[in-house]
Formats: C-alpha cells, structure tokens, sequence
C-alpha cells in the first residue's frame, strides 16, 4: 500500500512501523520475508514473531533484520538489525507503544565509522470512530548518524469503510540525510486494500520518497488461508534520481513473505480491546 500503515500498524507492521499498532487486533503471526532493491542491489532476510494475543492484553514482537548491500560504485557493506516492541492500549480508543532495538553496521554499511548502535521509536494509535484509526511514531530518536537508522517522524490516517477493506495515508519527514543522495525531507505515501472473501487481499498504493527524490508506484497480492498467507509486493520508481556519484537511478523493489497465524485467546480485559466488526479481517 505504498509503504503508508502507520495508522494501521498490525502484525509485522507494528515494529517496523508504530509498535503501537500491535494492539489494534488481536493476532499472533510469525512472519519470514525477503526483499530485493536494485538501487544499491540491496537485499533483506526479515523474520518476526508478533503477540497480541495476552490475556494481559499486552502486545508483544520480536525481529532481526539482515541486509547486504553491492552497489557498482561504492564498497559493498552489510549490517544487522534486531528489536522488541511492546504495546499496550490505555481504552479502547488509544494505545502505546515502543520498540528498542540494536543496529550492528560493518564495511560500506558503516558510513563515516557510524557502525550502529542502541536506538528506540515510540508511536501512538488513536481510533476515535470504528472506521478511523490515526498515528504517530517518533524513530531511532537516539541518533545513530546513519540512513540505515534514520531518525524521522512517522504520522497517518487509515480508514476502514466496511469490513475487509482499507484506505491509508501516511507522512514521513526524515531527519537524517540518506547515505547514498545526501536527501532528506518529508515522504508521502497513500494506498488501499481489500480481501476477497477472506482468501485473496490486493494491495495497490503510490508516493514520493524523499530520501531519492523519486515518485513511485506499488502492488501487492496475498494469498490467504486459515494458517497462513504467502504474500508479494512489487514497488518501481516512476522517475529518476541522482546519487552522490552524479549517477541517475530508478529503484525497482520485489518482495515475498510467508506469514502463520496462530490462534489466540481472549483478553484479560476486553474493555480494552481495540478490535471491533469494522477491522478488516487480515492486514490487505
């Protein structure tokens, strides 16, 4: 969907995203994923297992990240990423939530000896109405001096018009320049997403990144079953941007993963419960 879920951060979404999404529904998923992106012949192995199924009505995810990086013009690097989030809703209509987590940068990952770090985000849900659901999300606010953990501030609306069905917007001003364009600024993002009778989800979703300077479309389809869903996502850059180099790119980004759900149980207190008949029943 474009890359916009902050306000509607469930599942594997929640640490990467707003770890205060994890309390909207009530799932526990563990995730495996692998991405590639052909600006820097990037590539991503990402695995998580997300609860928010406590009884404590808690919400709880674990996650590591590996990332290898080739580029032609620069030396290749590779790093390591690893955190936990925790969420926890205050009434049906808000929730908190915070991930720490420790980057581990070495060779062209560890631009100007920034090498990584202890750093942590900390994001809000609001759901005033069944079908609107607001976010906030501060990231990496313990500067690591590195794009690989930018420092930024994440915001969004999603709106849930009938069961099944999604439509999301995001924003996202960075404050860190990005270690290949020297670019920083503020990112938009919007898209939407529907599943078909619980068994098929399509995604498509468009915006502008500013750390490349680039407008870029996105799809995605998941196929879903009572255990699990296997789903893939394609986003490509409809435009150019320069590096540091003075050399002109457009990114093309592929990316599959292998979701399983794990069934879950009532909470302590459904007085919290966040869920409600308007929550789409997968994230599309």
């Amino acid at each position: 969907m474009g890359g916009a879920s902050r306000a509607w951060a469930i599942g594997d979404e929640g640490p990467l995203l707003n770890p205060s999404g994890m309390s909207i529904t009530k799932a526990y998923t563990i995730d495996g994923t692998y991405g590639y992106a052909s600006r820097l012949s990037d590539q991503f192995i990402h695995a998580s297992i997300v609860d928010s199924t406590s009884p404590f009505n808690l919400a709880g995810g674990l996650y590591y990240t590996y990332h290898t990086a080739s580029p032609t013009d620069a030396p290749a690097g590779h790093g390591h990423e690893g955190g936990l989030a925790l969420s926890f809703p205050f009434s049906p209509y808000v929730s908190i939530g915070g991930t720490l987590k420790y980057f581990k940068l070495d060779d062209g990952d560890a631009i100007n000896g920034h090498d990584g770090g202890l750093t942590f985000d900390v994001g809000a849900t609001i759901r005033p109405t069944p079908i609107v659901s607001l976010g906030i999300v501060g990231t990496n606010l313990r500067s690591l001096d590195t794009s690989q953990a930018t420092q930024a501030v994440g915001y969004g609306i999603a709106l849930i018009p009938i069961t099944n069905a999604i439509i999301v917007a995001d924003g996202l001003s960075r404050f860190t320049a990005d270690n290949q364009t020297g670019r920083k600024g503020t990112s938009v993002m919007a898209g939407g997403g529907y599943t078909f009778v619980g068994k098929l989800a399509a995604r498509l979703g468009g915006g502008y990144d500013a750390s490349t300077g680039n407008g870029y479309l996105s799809c995605g389809l998941s196929a879903i079953s009572e255990i699990g869903a296997f789903d893939g996502g394609v986003r490509q850059d409809l435009t150019r941007s320069a590096l540091a180099s003075g050399t002109e790119v457009r990114e093309t980004v592929v990316q599959v993963s292998l979701r399983l759900f794990i069934p879950s149980a009532p909470t302590e207190d459904p007085s919290l419960d966040m869920q409600d008949a308007h929550a789409p029943v997968t994230n599309p």
